[in-house]
């Protein structure tokens, strides 16, 4: 079949591959384009101030492309071949495409697994793959999903293999992990026979099914442009807010490199941003997008702003997958465009596959169902029956034919009643229906949900308990009745398929639903005939509030955040922590527009703000505010600026500051869970300084900063909670946590003796996400001097295996002694005075090695054990560790300065020198004095250094440090 439109032949940058491609696999077209089209434009995104572009050529994808697969490989060691590498992440799409290509050039087969799973389809998955291996982003929900899959994995499974190999859970790099502007020498991948699985996706269902799609099947999903109109070489396309574990994501990576379009992404960030319709559009603008491909529900969001629709009119192409588009929408937007209203929803089959449409009469005239036969051009991933002898996939669709042209068909449903919502995500209503007809209140049930974002469902009530609806009462009254038993029936269903109570649409005996011969509704006919309900009911949610929550009386800040804290806890189902982002534990746009709705009825039932104020609330206002914390203040702050303006002339007070409560500080149990960060002082407005903890993971030694200090102080302790997978991990918890608390800048850091690798972590991760650092001070230690190796064991010397058990055990057997030795520089009454609520006449080398001893010993020894095997993986992963030719400690401390080195920081490091700290250590008289700075210069020359007359834990006591600490924020 000859092409109809070549791709990229104008190109000054792009050189088209031959022959489509063909011959290619994945790995080696990007190796060609390395080599053939290294200006050629991949990936674009926003900065980090919206307001620049940055943009990512060939030449630096590619490098991106093997960092990642010399991240995976020292991830991952097997013998086995092409053993299956699993993918449960939330990560930036460029990090998410290197992070699957490095899998693949690293020898595995990747298998990205949607974020939306139950533990129970993510165990699943696991199992059928034989993944043994899974990485993991370290946002808190990813981690807990994984843990818990995990755990039904080992529970579960009888499988003696599966006991003794585990799956193992790695960490997902960042961009920062894997972009190296230069340096790294790129190798060519290796030949792969092209019927090898590629690439392993996934069904949507409650037990989904995993599809393995080859590399000569993957490439193919890039070729369609060649039979179409338009040479995409050139052309921006905008696919900000598309999952990467959808096909719809991942098609783009053959896509772009057969064609030579870019790619428009979401800028790479840790944690990345949560798509919402407003930032999605403006990533296309801003980037000057030419082509959008986004889901049905985000173009239905713009659809009804004016400015928007006049807006999308200069893109070449507005594309929506995943789902259909509710027609009303598409009817509004195809006017705009002066195209014939009844067409827009007409498609044809394209020219690479071979259908054949089988006429299905019994669901009406002119429609087909469509069967997809193999063939060389494009073929199915899996077959399910044959025609005339050959492989063929029964697609379950049923299509309708256009009247005139036949070369035209539409979407009239699914022969196995899947829905589809305008999300993307799909609902199996079988086991739902058939959970609810084991309630004898419930006759018939019929699920629905196409095109909407949410499922719901008609009940037909049974004999006993048939009544009329239209009697909102006993309408009520039935729903509670029922209701137990319809949470019971989606317990496990992901969000979009759970039930809620106003999308139960009860039958009026007026209006039976139409039965077969069997008994069983005729679910077509039954949806058509409930139509006009079921349209009320979205139509009633979208404008719906909770009536039951009481608005406050007065609106003072602790009011404000009560009502909001009932309204989230409410539209959720279950309790959150108040700085939690509610869309990383569960909430989506329909408990958004809960939330708002509520609020906006209290606001408006109590006259508290004209009705301008209430118009002006944004529809993102809970995404702008994702946190009970945050959202409170938010509406406090609504209501209190214009307070003095209303209520009948008379003024209302505002929130009543509490007297100052300072220095009488309550401190809380230490390492509680929920407690990681302890606000002990609120200080003056100013921007707090926030301490993180040393190694052990405890602030007892900072207590009598609460006293000293005269600003704005938190401290920041391992708890519980904290996941404990990865050092990166451990800091991007640390960072959420701040966040949570403070949104927005700028912010001071400062560490404690060896956690000083979480503070440059942070730090990077604050510069990234756009914030302002204004300090970052250490206290007696830097990540230079610790791996300086000048005061190690000799067993430490030469050449050593930092990824091996009996190093580590032995390393971290030394650790105690290291601690002792600093605490022998200084007088013991002195650091019994430091430590005064840790000690309890204790030693901690009960703890240390495994004998009783206080709860808490037992805790800072296993942190700080743990700490350390964390900080080896971590600078496993640094490119920079990968040189062979040096020693051990040389190539530690080369890898982790050239990170360090690439952290730009705008504010210089501060260092707190102890004379009997980490220096004193240092026996060569020389080398202390060349190592007197602890060695900051190395990697950041202009930092400030303090030396005091201290030891490694009286230097918390040293009145410079504590003054220095807050210089500029202390008053005369």
């Amino acid at each position: 079949m000859g092409f109809r439109t070549a791709q990229g032949l104008h190109s000054s940058t792009f050189s088209p591959p031959p022959d489509a491609g063909e011959g290619f696999n994945i790995l080696t077209l990007h190796d060609f384009h390395a080599k053939h089209s290294p200006n050629h434009p991949v990936f674009r995104y926003m900065t980090g101030d919206h307001q620049g572009v940055r943009t990512i050529f060939w030449n630096e994808a590619a490098r991106v492309f093997y960092a990642a697969s010399l991240f995976v490989r020292a991830m991952v060691k097997t013998d086995a071949v092409n053993p299956v590498v699993s993918i449960l992440a939330s990560l930036d799409p460029i990090t998410y495409f290197a992070l699957i290509e490095g899998i693949m050039r690293a020898g595995c087969t990747p298998f990205p697994i949607s974020t939306r799973n139950s533990d129970i389809a993510v165990a699943h998955l696991l199992k059928t793959t034989d993944s043994q291996h899974l990485f993991v982003s370290q946002d808190i929900a990813m981690q807990e999903l994984a843990a818990k899959a995990r755990a039904r994995l080992v529970l579960g499974d009888v499988n003696e293999k599966a006991k003794q190999n585990p799956i193992t859970i790695f960490p997902t790099p960042t961009f920062e992990d894997l972009f190296q502007e230069h340096g790294l020498e790129l190798e060519s991948s290796t030949i792969i026979e092209t019927e090898r699985t590629a690439i392993i996706l996934h069904s949507s269902a409650l037990f989904p099914r995993p599809i393995g799609i080859s590399h000569r099947d993957f490439l193919s999903r890039g070729k369609a442009q060649y039979y179409g109109e338009i040479d995409y070489c050139g052309e921006i396309m905008s696919i900000a807010g598309v999952p990467m574990y959808h096909g719809m994501g991942l098609h783009r990576i053959p896509e772009m490199a057969l064609t030579g379009m870019t790619l428009v992404t979401f800028p790479p960030s840790s944690p990345p941003l949560i798509p919402t319709p407003e930032n999605i559009f403006n990533a296309a603008v801003t980037t000057k997008s030419t082509m959008i491909c986004t889901v049905p529900s985000v173009l239905e969001e713009w659809a009804k702003d004016p400015r928007k629709i006049e807006v999308l009119k200069v893109f070449k192409r507005v594309q929506v997958s995943g789902g259909s588009l509710v027609t009303s929408v598409g009817d509004i937007l195809v006017g705009q465009a002066q195209i014939p209203p009844e067409e827009w929803s007409y498609f044809t089959l394209g020219a690479l596959i071979d259908p054949l449409l089988v006429p299905s009469y019994q669901y009406g005239q002119n429609i087909y169902r469509l069967i997809v036969k193999k063939c060389k051009t494009q073929s199915p991933a899996i077959f399910n029956t044959t025609v005339d002898g050959q492989p063929a996939f029964d697609t379950n669709d049923l299509l309708v034919r256009h009247p005139i042209n036949p070369k035209l068909f539409r979407v009239y449903g699914r022969a196995d009643d899947q829905i589809k919502h305008s999300t993307g995500e799909m609902t199996n209503p079988g086991p739902i229906e058939r959970f609810l007809l084991e309630d004898k209140k419930i006759a018939h049930a019929i699920v629905f949900g196409r095109e909407k974002f949410q499922a719901g469902v008609i009940i037909s009530p049974s004999f006993d308990f048939a009544f009329d609806p239209e009697d909102l009462d006993k309408l009520s009254e039935y729903r509670n009745l029922i209701w137990e038993h319809v949470l019971h029936a989606t317990k496990d269903a992901p969000q979009h398929s759970k039930i809620i109570k106003e999308l139960i649409i009860v039958v009026n005996p007026s209006k039976p639903l139409q039965l077969t011969a069997k008994g069983t509704p005729r679910r077509q006919a039954s949806l058509d005939a409930y139509y006009d309900e079921i349209e009320y009911a979205y139509k009633a949610l979208e404008e719906a509030s909770q009536p039951e929550i009481k608005a406050p009386t007065t609106w003072d800040l602790k009011a404000v955040k009560n009502f909001v804290f009932e309204v989230v806890i409410k539209s959720l189902g279950f309790k959150v922590d108040e700085h939690d982002n509610i869309f990383r534990v569960g909430a989506d746009s329909l408990i958004a527009t809960y939330i708002r709705n509520t609020i906006i009825r209290g606001l408006r039932d109590t006259s508290i703000v004209s009705a301008s104020a209430i118009l002006a609330i944004p529809r993102s206002f809970v995404y702008d505010n994702p946190s009970i914390a945050s959202l409170g203040k938010a509406v406090f702050d609504i209501a209190n600026s214009i307070v003095p303006l209303i209520n009948n002339g008379n003024e209302i007070e505002g929130e009543q500051e509490e007297p100052d409560s300072e220095a009488e500080y309550q401190w809380p149990k230490m390492g509680q869970v929920g407690q990681t960060i302890l606000q002990v002082r609120k200080g003056k407005g100013e921007p707090p300084l926030i301490i993180i903890h040393g190694v052990g993971g405890r602030v007892d030694g900072m207590v009598h900063f609460q006293e000293e200090f005269r600003s704005a102080l938190w401290l920041v302790q391992a708890t519980p909670d904290l996941p404990k997978v990865s050092l990166r991990g451990d800091a991007a918890y640390y960072y959420h946590k701040m966040k949570e608390l403070r949104p927005h800048g700028p912010y001071r850091l400062a560490t404690y003796s060896g956690t000083h690798l979480l503070g440059f972590l942070i730090a990077e991760m604050m510069l990234n996400n756009g914030d302002e650092l204004i300090q970052l001070s250490l206290i007696d230690h830097t990540p230079s001097m610790m791996f300086s190796g000048l005061n190690s064991d000799v067993e430490f010397t030469g050449k050593f295996d930092i990824t091996a058990k009996d190093f580590r055990e032995l390393y971290k057997e030394r650790m105690i002694y290291g601690y002792y030795e600093l605490g022998a520089r200084e007088d013991r009454s002195e650091v019994q005075k430091v430590f005064m609520d840790a000690w309890q006449g204790a030693d901690p080398m009960d703890a240390w090695q495994g004998r009783p001893a206080p709860d808490h010993y037992v805790q800072m020894a296993q942190m700080a054990k743990t700490y350390m095997d964390q900080t080896w993986d971590f600078i496993v992963q640094l490119p920079g560790y990968q040189d062979p030719t040096r020693s051990s400690w040389q190539k530690i401390l080369f890898a982790v300065e050239e990170w360090l080195k690439g952290i730009t920081l705008k504010v210089p490091v501060t260092v707190y020198v102890a004379s009997k700290g980490a220096l004193a250590g240092i026996q060569d008289p020389l080398e202390r004095e060349n190592w007197s700075d602890l060695g900051i210069h190395r990697c950041f020359p202009d930092a400030r250094v303090i030396h005091v007359e201290a030891g490694h834990a009286t230097i918390l006591w040293n009145e410079t440090v504590m003054k220095d600490l807050q210089r500029g924020y202390l008053t005369a």
